[in-house]
């Protein structure tokens, strides 16, 4: 290699002294000869500097990773989170890693799935809480590691959440109390069927159903009750309402379908009208056949995305939003199947 280099010098250097009409005895010619060897050593440093440019590049960081937690209800609206979240994580560079609860063991849940996906290294977690309970411990495993919580679709008084992705509970309740008072042409009887769920969400459905229907003298409101997600209790409740009321407005999945199933069971002979909250698929079945009259529903799948858009912002030492809002709108059988609410309600339609 080196004696290579030295030809190389020297023959560039009998072509300089050629160019310059120098001959081998002259003061140019001796000042040339005596910078030669320097010259020479430097060859290989420039030598080595030429392969290094053509050298590899070195590879790009792995992607930085989120979590989102799996909800206790996996339904269409917890599928069309995971779609909206996988898009945006798709989008803004990252690894998104889908984390279910452990199958078969006792008092497992958001938390314990939480504290997997933090020992995996994730630095955002995502999630439709379970309960406020839940919520607590993941944001107290979440803060310990030093990674930030998001809350898609519901909202709880927790402190410590970096942002919550969710809709005013309070005006889908007036769109679904405007719905009924339009059914009822204004007059009749409405009754409310609850939530024994103690998230706040229900209880602001509930005073934006009332809200509304205040608007309307003719309209009273009946006796309600609440049920939880056992579909014998909810069965039960809907069947006195039907006898008490002209329209139930149902302010959760299990109360909309057991007072359209008990709808069913009666068949012609039921004249109750029926609103509720939800897109999942049996809901949206009993829509499109007209025993569900109308259905305030949410995009699953903006959730998920706007989720992740703000845990982006958080890691990339952003301030998110608070709060962000999502759109709700009250559909009818008619109205589901225009572009705009299939988009809203398939987040598979393009």
């Amino acid at each position: 290699m080196k004696s290579s280099l030295e030809r190389l010098g020297r023959r560039s250097f009998a072509r300089i002294r050629r160019l310059r009409g120098l001959s081998a005895g002259s003061p140019d010619s001796a000042w040339l000869s005596a910078r030669l060897p320097a010259a020479l050593l430097l060859l290989p440093l420039l030598a080595a500097a030429g392969c290094s440019g053509s050298a590899a590049p070195a590879a790009p960081p792995p992607p930085r990773l989120a979590a989102l937690i799996a909800p206790q209800s996996d339904g269409a609206l917890a599928g069309a989170i995971r779609l909206g979240a996988e898009a945006a994580a798709k989008e803004y560079g990252y690894r998104l890693d889908y984390v279910e609860k452990a199958a078969g063991r006792p008092g497992a849940g958001q938390a314990e799935a939480a504290g997997r996906a933090l020992k995996e290294g994730a630095e955002a977690l995502l999630l439709d809480p379970d309960s406020e309970q839940q919520l607590a411990e993941v944001v107290k495993l979440a803060h310990a590691a030093g990674a930030e919580v998001i809350t898609l679709s519901d909202a709880y008084p927790v402190s410590g959440v970096a942002s919550a992705v969710t809709i005013d509970n309070r005006e889908a309740g007036r769109q679904a109390g405007a719905a009924m008072a339009e059914l009822l042409g204004g007059y009749g009887r409405v009754a409310v069927l609850g939530a024994d769920s103690s998230a706040p969400g229900y209880e602001e459905r509930h005073a934006g159903v009332l809200e509304e229907l205040a608007r309307h003298p003719a309209i009273t409101v009946a006796k309600g009750y609440s049920c939880g997600s056992s579909s014998d209790g909810c069965s039960e409740a809907a069947r006195q309402l039907m006898d008490e009321a002209d329209g139930i407005v149902a302010l959760q999945e299990q109360g909309v379908l057991s007072s359209a199933r008990e709808s069913l069971r009666r068949g012609a002979s039921s004249e109750v009208k029926i609103v509720g909250f939800g897109s999942e698929t049996e809901q949206l079945e009993l829509l499109q056949d007209g025993v569900i009259d109308r259905l305030v529903v949410q995009s699953g799948f903006n959730a998920g995305y706007l989720g992740m858009r703000q845990a982006d912002r958080l890691l990339r030492g952003e301030k998110p939003e608070a709060r962000v809002a999502l759109a709700t709108k009250a559909v009818s059988p008619d109205s589901m199947f225009w572009m705009d609410n299939q988009k809203l309600l398939f987040p598979f339609v393009k």
